[in-house]
């Protein structure tokens, strides 16, 4: 199935919007998602002219975050960190400067380091997981971000993040779980439905997945993807009802030979097959619906449904030669 995934990160663009210059004497606690906690403590202030220049130079890196300007707030936060190797944010500063950058394997590491200083950063966390999923580790992604969810159970964006993760890794039904739980947590974004829907559909939950489109569609009626993969889904359920039809007909003729009706409705069944079935598939398919109908002139000659039958054979005898 062809689907246009359309996933945006809220996370990194949260931490960068939340850093906030500190005053000159306490660092600022950049990096903090709107719903999280304070980040973890940082030194007191010191009349150490290293440690009151790294927290200038800490503040001018988040400064220039703000603004986007990248490769300064990267010299910065360094400086900070040459000057004061403890100062927590800096490292996780540095680290969402270097997932900007596309940097993740130096990202991984300066989230690591923030980490080592405060285990319990969870904005850290975050960016750490982040990093691992720039970088392509998609089980050590899931891990770090998992150790997160307790403490953020109702942040929609973690469960957006994790959801795209398990997708990842090939687990839609888990996936599927955190779309779900995202979507009741932010009942208004439609981009959740739409997330929810590829999951359920690659789980084969194709109900599911139609009720998801229809809600994104409900909360955003300009969404063309949606509305795409909506008729995706329906076009798989229709297959997959043929084929339950298909079937339950023939275990009728093969339960009961005489059954004139199921023939007729057996070359019918057919003939809906063939038209959603590849073209190498056709032939045979139409070749089956003419000996059903050709049994059910046979066996019910008389029938109404008789002229149609022999029309039906009329029209795919040239088909299949």
């Amino acid at each position: 199935m062809t689907r246009t995934t359309i996933l945006v990160f809220v996370f990194l663009a949260a931490l960068v919007s939340a850093a906030t210059a500190a005053d000159p004497e306490t660092p600022a606690a950049g990096g903090q998602a709107p719903t999280s906690p304070p980040a973890a403590p940082q030194p007191p202030a010191s009349t150490d002219p290293r440690i009151q220049e790294s927290i200038q130079r800490y503040n001018a890196g988040v400064g220039a975050l703000q603004r986007r300007d990248l490769e300064y707030a990267l010299y910065q936060f360094r400086q900070a960190i040459r000057l004061n190797p403890a100062l927590t944010e800096a490292h996780h500063n540095l680290g969402i400067t270097l997932l900007e950058l596309r940097q993740p394997g130096q990202a991984v590491e300066a989230f690591t380091r923030a980490l080592e200083l405060s285990p319990e950063h969870i904005e850290a966390r975050v960016g750490l997981g982040l990093a691992y999923r720039a970088s392509g580790d998609i089980p050590r992604a899931i891990a770090e971000l998992t150790q997160v969810l307790p403490k953020k159970p109702d942040e929609p964006q973690l469960h957006v993040a994790l959801g795209d993760l398990y997708g990842r890794a090939n687990d839609p039904r888990l996936a599927a779980v955190h779309f779900r739980e995202a979507a009741r947590l932010a009942p208004a974004d439609a981009s959740i439905r739409f997330q929810l829907g590829l999951a359920c559909a690659d789980a084969g939950e194709n109900d599911q997945a139609i009720q998801a489109f229809r809600e994104a569609i409900g909360l955003h009626p300009e969404d063309a993807d949606a509305y795409y993969n909506l008729g995706v889904v329906m076009g798989e359920k229709i297959r997959a009802l043929v084929d339950e039809k298909v079937a339950a007909y023939r275990r009728a003729v093969e339960l009961r030979p005489t059954l004139a009706d199921a023939h007729y409705h057996l070359g019918v069944a057919y003939i809906q097959k063939a038209q959603l079935s590849r073209v190498e598939d056709k032939r045979s398919l139409l070749q089956l619906a003419m000996e059903e109908f050709r049994l059910f002139e046979q066996s019910a000659p008389q029938d109404p449904k008789a002229a149609a039958a022999s029309h039906n054979i009329r029209v795919l005898e040239p088909q299949v030669k």
